[in-house]
């Protein structure tokens, strides 16, 4: 196999889902804690999730009236890619956000999750889409 060929959509390997118990509170009938599932977003709905996160405002007054400034949300972004980085349990189940008194995969995530282990959530789901940098050094490369 040439150097190229390595680089061809059928050699890719397929980057496995993620599993890993996040919180205590869930347990199996062993009384083990139940594994959730994480797997990577498509580059386009990062794109998507991204312009959810970004505010734009027009400049009123001063040197620079009539232009925008670009606000990108990290924390909005952040949360956004947890959630629709979780596969399992499925965040969008009806059933499962009525049991909640919720309406919305973020809003469940908030209700069935303490803060700390929203953030080990957010870990993960950094993990699973391949971040390796640190979310202050994507706000940078997002504003550029």
């Amino acid at each position: 196999m040439s150097n190229l060929q390595a680089f061809f959509a059928h050699n890719k390997k397929k980057q496995d889902n993620i599993k890993r118990a996040i919180s205590k509170s869930f347990v199996d009938e062993n009384g083990n804690a139940v594994e959730w599932e994480f797997a990577p977003i498509s580059p386009e709905r990062d794109a998507e999730l991204k312009s959810e996160s970004t505010k734009r405002s027009l400049i009123t007054q001063g040197k620079r009236k009539g232009q925008y400034n670009t606000d990108f949300d990290h924390f909005k972004y952040q949360r956004l890619l947890t959630v629709e980085s979780i596969v399992y349990p499925n965040l969008h189940d009806k059933d499962l956000q009525d049991s909640y008194g919720v309406f919305g995969a973020d809003e469940l995530l908030g209700k069935m999750l303490t803060i700390g282990e929203i953030t080990d959530a957010a870990k993960v789901a950094q993990e699973v889409n391949g971040f390796e940098i640190e979310l202050d050094e994507l706000v940078e490369e997002v504003k550029n």
